[in-house]
């Protein structure tokens, strides 16, 4: 990470994988090309497949809070699953706020109020459950 960072400690509570890497390492930027100059302010058109959605920098980092299996399990599913998905729909430069934000942006747009209130209400159960044990 760059020491300009300010998150660069945040780092530490991803164990396996930087916090917004690329995920494929062995990939060599290609040298920067001239651009043409026209009359009108030209924009290099944006790849979908290599260009990623939205800067570091457009990014918010907020924390949040869960089990450590809970976390595991949304790791290992963002890594090994939803990366692969992506990948072998040809994407490139998968960084982990795309996916964040895919992620989240899914949950409120095909409103899952319903979903996620049923696995809280699981979650409380469970517990009440077993503390009555």
């Amino acid at each position: 990470m760059a020491d300009d960072d300010p998150f660069a400690d945040l780092g530490e509570t991803l164990e396996d994988e930087p916090d917004d890497e690329p995920q494929d390492t062995d990939e060599v930027s290609e040298p920067e090309t001239t651009k043409e100059t026209s009359t009108q302010d030209s924009v290099e058109p944006r790849d979908p497949i290599t260009d990623t959605a939205f800067s570091y920098e457009a990014a918010k980092q907020r924390p949040f809070y869960a089990r450590e299996a809970t976390i595991e399990d949304f790791d290992s599913w963002l890594k090994y699953e939803l990366e692969r998905e992506l990948n072998q729909q040809g994407y490139q430069n998968i960084v982990v706020r795309e996916m964040t934000d895919a992620l989240l942006r899914t949950v409120v747009e095909e409103d899952l109020v319903d979903e996620v209130a049923e696995r809280f209400g699981q979650a409380r159960e469970s517990a009440s459950s077993e503390s009555d044990e």
